[in-house]
């Protein structure tokens, strides 16, 4: 008989498979089968615990409910109806009634054998060994307990992969254990960068790629030549939302069918200036509408600090979060107290890196030696931290890298008997002397494996990279989920969610890692709760449209409120806002007569006057207090 903890990793596995297809569909006979033989097993052994964690996973997989409301629920909210199905009560914060939701079949079986070894003392609908309550850190740590293996058996259809240590570098999705029913579908990433290449891995067999722009030289073609400015915004790009189609799927990005557009920010001489960067932000700010562009990554800098109340690309960004734009940034990789423009953006998520040590474990996880703050505003950053180092991350085609990677990777496999013959034959082409072919046929496939090490080849068309340039677009990605489940997020709304529901690493300073390191499953999830939990789904104040800006102020004990600036003289009688019915939220959409830069506050009930809740670009009123900046940059 097949031991119990095979029994469970199988059990999962094919739970697991049926979530991606549709909720509630059954498990085939033959796993019905293993189940029973798993729940008489637990049964003979008094494995209690067992049932719990099984039942306490399956619902946080296969349900929206989140962590922190599974721990919440109690005996009595598990309800059975009259059909034998069974529906739980689970409370909703922002609101007097409560959800109810149904539980899929397998969910409801493994719940009731639960059930029936509790003590009916037990309130708690899950109690930890100890007594305690169960806590989302313990929920946390018991999914890495029971990893989703459900990533690792799509991708054995490709190779035959069943163990960590299968992998040479592990799979970004599998690496932070990410969400696979959302692609990224729909939505469309900007990305600026140095320059760029149209790689299989985001043209094959579909081209996803929306636009190229080369802003220091518009009428110039270069989209496929693979110049040395071309490396970093080709891996930057694939490493968001590559498909992974030279690698047969094993190397695909978390947002593998998201579109992309391409701004390239250096010219000619390979030289990436400030006015580049804020050119290319303005031409997303011209275009975002045409092409759909809901998230921006930018994995640049500038090389000194500013504050940003003086820094004209911190506002560009800031005034791409204010026309609806996610803008995600990069912190850098000096390892110190340095975080230059747009990452000192207030509104922008800057992202700094981990190093898990190509580990599934998080006893593995460490900081990656990425910039932080504060900056000079005294802003923390950066918010977040994903992986920095590790990252699979394709080689510029066309190059020699490219061609002796894959000749050198084939070679590598190959019989030793077959090794001279190969390598005589293709010497011309390898980066070796003559020397290599008077060596025993064991030491050529050392000296092989030995360049592809260093070379940090993996596969034959990929290599692993290190840096917050590659943090940055798997935040990006992981956004492209989160609107793919839920369009209407906003980038405040978004930011709020991806800085709640992250994981502390205990072993790093608070400093380091802002927030904590990314979690996908609980982002993702967040996301879809949106839809149930916010009855008025609308972008945060104020929102650009060119020079029509919306106004938004959320109050239910405001008798009246309205918005004051250097645009209204700051009038004593300024624009009022409309109560929008049946809701604590006002609004007022003004156009400006002009594009610039304007300051104001609202008025609550002509008396009080504040800056924008909703907006985190503010500068100083010369009074003690803040006013809200506004950015119109387009006619």
């Amino acid at each position: 008989m097949d031991s119990i903890p095979h029994l469970i990793k199988s059990y999962l596995t094919a739970y697991f498979s049926t979530l991606t297809a549709r909720r509630y569909k059954p498990l085939d006979p033959q796993w019905k089968a293993r189940k029973q033989a798993l729940l008489e097993a637990i049964k003979k052994h008094e494995q209690r615990h067992l049932l719990r964690d099984l039942a306490l996973l399956m619902l946080y997989y296969g349900t929206p409910i989140e962590a922190r409301a599974l721990c919440q629920l109690a005996v009595d909210d598990v309800v059975h109806k009259s059909d034998g199905k069974i529906q739980l009560k689970v409370q909703q914060p922002d609101s007097q009634s409560d959800r109810y939701l149904l539980v899929d079949e397998e969910s409801r079986e493994m719940l009731d054998a639960y059930l029936a070894c509790l003590d009916y003392s037990q309130a708690a609908l899950f109690v930890q060994d100890d007594g305690s309550p169960y806590t989302p850190q313990a929920v946390f740590e018991l999914s890495l307990s029971y990893p989703n293996e459900q990533l690792v058996a799509e991708l054995s259809g490709f190779f035959p992969i069943y163990h960590q240590s299968d992998y040479e570098i592990i799979p970004t999705p599998l690496r932070i254990n990410a969400v696979s029913r959302y692609s990224g579908k729909g939505v469309t990433i900007a990305f600026l960068d140095s320059g760029f290449y149209p790689h299989p891995d985001l043209t094959m067999p579909d081209n996803r790629v929306l636009a190229y722009v080369n802003i220091p030289d518009p009428d110039l073609d270069d989209f496929g030549d693979p110049s040395d400015n071309s490396w970093h915004g080709m891996q930057t790009s694939v490493a968001a939302a590559g498909n992974g189609h030279l690698s047969n799927g094993l190397y695909k990005a978390i947002a593998y069918q998201a579109n992309v557009v391409l701004v390239k920010a250096s010219d000619r001489e390979g030289q990436i200036k400030t006015e580049y960067m804020i050119k290319g932000l303005k031409w997303i700010l011209e275009h975002h509408a045409q092409y759909n562009i809901r998230i921006v990554n930018i994995s640049l800098g500038e090389g000194r600090e500013q504050s940003y109340l003086d820094n004209a690309l911190d506002q560009m960004a800031e005034a791409l979060i204010q026309a609806g734009i996610v803008v995600v940034v990069a912190a850098g990789n000096d390892g110190s107290r340095f975080i230059t423009p747009p990452a000192s953006a207030p509104s922008v998520i800057t992202v700094g890196g981990f190093d898990d040590k190509n580990n599934l474990s998080h006893n593995y996880y460490d900081m990656y030696h990425s910039s932080y703050g504060p900056t000079i505003d005294g802003l923390m950053k950066p918010e977040l931290i994903a992986p920095g180092i590790w990252v699979a991350a394709t080689i510029l085609p066309q190059t020699d890298l490219y061609r002796q990677a894959e000749l050198i990777s084939y070679a590598a496999r190959q019989p030793l008997a077959a090794l001279p013959d190969l390598l005589r034959e293709e010497l011309e082409n390898l980066p070796f002397g003559p020397e290599l072919l008077e060596r025993s046929p064991t030491e050529m496939q050392r000296q092989l494996q030995q360049w592809l090490r260093q070379q940090k080849i993996v596969g034959a068309h990929y290599q692993h990279v290190d840096g917050t340039s590659f943090s940055a677009p798997i935040i990006c990605s992981i956004i492209a989920q989160m609107l793919e489940a839920n369009p209407a997020l906003s980038p405040r709304r978004i930011k709020q969610i991806l800085c709640s529901t992250t994981d502390k690493i205990f072993n790093i300073p608070i400093e380091k890692q802002g927030h904590g390191l990314i979690h996908p499953r609980k982002a993702v999830k967040e996301a879809e709760n949106d839809h149930y939990r916010r009855r008025m789904k609308r972008m945060s104040s104020p929102y650009v449209n060119r020079r029509s800006v919306t106004f938004y102020y959320k109050s239910a004990e405001a008798r009246s409120v309205a918005v004051a600036g250097d645009f209204t003289d700051w009038d004593k009688n300024p624009l009022p806002l409309q109560k929008l019915p049946d809701s604590d939220t006002w609004s007022l959409n003004f156009t400006f007569p002009f594009k610039g830069v304007y300051s104001y506050k609202f008025v609550i009930d002509g008396e009080r006057w504040i800056p924008d809740p909703e907006c985190d670009n503010v500068q100083p009123d010369g009074f003690g207090g803040l006013n809200t900046r506004l950015n119109l940059y387009l006619d």
